[in-house]
């Protein structure tokens, strides 16, 4: 008995170590980013990166994290896009201003798949495209590997030009910011 009491105090370490709470991996999409603060927020992966090639970030409300040290060369770019469905014609969107996930509606103007990163259609160009005035957006996938033209509605057009673009993907643990990985920039 004097044994069980001597081993009692590791037993609970133990346990408590390899609680599924503590120190839990979150994965998520990055929508906003305040660098003098070291803010993230982010949509996280409802599917917590079992699928990395059709990820599912719906989980709202949005989570914020502290990071507990500077990101440096890893630092996450923030974007509203989480999604473009081709198949369905629409694109999913964070509008930060409602703190609300938006599914809106595109016209497929055309599409090219199988591009890689050093193809003259994407190499040195920056994404999205955006031009206001023919309410069109020409966003590029390396994940998916496609680079397309989308129509939008016209009245869409005043959002922000970040809403068009997609924020990195990123694993943190959410017992403080430790623990972040930017996995957009991991090669």
């Amino acid at each position: 008995m004097q044994k069980f009491w001597k081993m009692l105090p590791i037993l609970c370490i133990c346990l408590f170590l390899g609680s599924p709470a503590f120190g839990a991996d979150t994965f998520g999409r990055v929508v906003a980013y305040d660098k003098a603060e070291k803010k993230m927020t982010f949509i996280e992966d409802a599917l917590g990166w079992s699928n990395p090639q059709r990820p599912e970030f719906t989980v709202v409300p949005a989570k914020q994290v502290v990071l507990a040290e500077d990101p440096g060369d890893m630092t996450p770019k923030a974007g509203g896009r989480l999604r473009v469905d081709y198949e369905k014609k629409e694109i999913i969107i964070y509008n930060s201003a409602t703190g609300k996930i938006d599914t809106l509606p595109i016209e497929i103007v055309s599409m090219t798949n199988d591009v890689t990163p050093d193809n003259a259609l994407v190499a040195g160009k920056k994404f999205p495209m955006i031009d206001k005035d023919k309410a069109e957006v020409t966003l590029y996938s390396g994940r998916q590997k496609n680079v397309a033209t989308i129509k939008l509605p016209k009245e869409l057009m005043t959002l922000p030009d970040s809403t068009w673009d997609d924020g990195h993907n990123i694993k943190v643990n959410m017992d403080g910011g430790k623990g972040f990985e930017n996995i957009s920039k991991k090669k």
